[in-house]
């Protein structure tokens, strides 16, 4: 692999689809950060079509975005865990035309499959790494890259290296909820999709005006910070599911995510409000779980905005005793 892997901007998500804008952004973020921005469209059509791959067809839980200064090429990589192998990581049989035919275009081909066969006709290099968790896929970008025809990726095996750190752009903070109770979250966040499906089904009632505008309050807050929200809530099931009662969650955003944050804990307030009156069939969040919520939105806004270090669910508690 050619390059320091401490040189690369890095980050964790959830694998779901939910996740894929939020690589386009980081992707676009780090380049803008570069001052690359001619690489910017190649780069998060690649990194949408490998990170898509890999929350849909992996089979994995996580994945990790890089993007990677090589002198005058970035190299951009998604690497999942899941226990679909690297054998199948080739391009579509069908995307055979090549660009030197008359009348030859990518936004001529069919959608369906197409995403590794375009990678590789953008990238001046393209491959995939077995890793011990599970396959690393990487695309090196130029700019002004010559047309050429599609190509098989490079293979390699790599050894097991260490985590490494999230390095992210500027305008990013990693956030870490310590010491999350694992039960309690998973309760509130399950709270949180019953109260917007509620809200979503009677969002086309034109007589209830009030709970019309918070649905789409809602719905609107939880669209950008989606990814955060899946990355929570997946390092929590794997901690429930290693028998564990607190979990260390991490994740990554952009700074402006905390006024959203904050505008979602006064709109699922005011929710709460309205199941207390009965105008939902929604039970109002116990005092638990609103407790919870405003741990996670203050250590949310605190380390964003202050940049103040985490405060653990537990002192939190103990703090407000």
């Amino acid at each position: 692999m050619t390059g320091e892997r401490g040189d690369a901007l890095r980050v964790r998500f959830a694998a779901d689809p939910v996740s894929v804008s939020a690589a386009r952004r980081f992707v676009t973020d780090g380049l803008v950060s570069w001052d690359r921005p001619a690489l910017i469209d190649s780069a998060t059509l690649c990194v949408s079509e490998l990170a898509g791959n890999a929350a849909l067809h992996a089979a994995s839980t996580f994945m990790e975005i890089a993007l990677q200064p090589l002198g005058k090429a970035v190299r951009v990589s998604v690497e999942d865990d899941g226990a679909v192998p690297a054998a199948v990581v080739a391009p579509r049989a069908t995307f055979t035309d090549s660009p030197g035919v008359d009348g030859f275009s990518i936004d001529d081909q069919p959608t369906t499959g197409r995403g590794l066969a375009i990678v590789s006709v953008l990238a001046r290099d393209w491959g995939v790494e077995h890793t011990p968790e599970g396959k690393r896929v990487w695309a090196e970008l130029t700019e002004h890259e010559p047309e050429h025809e599609v190509a098989d990726p490079r293979t390699e095996q790599v050894e097991d290296q260490a985590p490494s750190p999230a390095a992210l752009p500027p305008g990013w903070a990693l956030v870490r909820l310590a010491g999350c109770p694992v039960e309690l979250s998973l309760r509130q966040d399950e709270h949180l999709d019953e109260l917007v499906r509620e809200l979503q089904l009677i969002s086309a009632d034109r007589h209830n005006s009030r709970s019309r505008a918070l649905a789409a309050q809602i719905q609107d807050l939880l669209i950008s910070p989606a990814h955060a929200r899946f990355t929570g809530r997946r390092l929590a099931e794997q901690a429930a599911a290693e028998g564990r009662d607190t979990v260390d969650v991490d994740m990554a955003m952009p700074h402006e995510f905390s006024t959203m944050v904050r505008r979602l804990q006064q709109a699922v307030t005011a929710a709460d409000e309205l199941c207390e009156q009965m105008q939902l069939l929604t039970l109002a969040s116990p005092p638990d779980i609103r407790e919870l919520r405003a741990w996670m939105t203050h250590e949310l806004v605190a380390q964003i905005e202050g940049d103040e270090p985490p405060v653990s669910w537990a002192d939190w508690l103990r703090g407000k005793a």
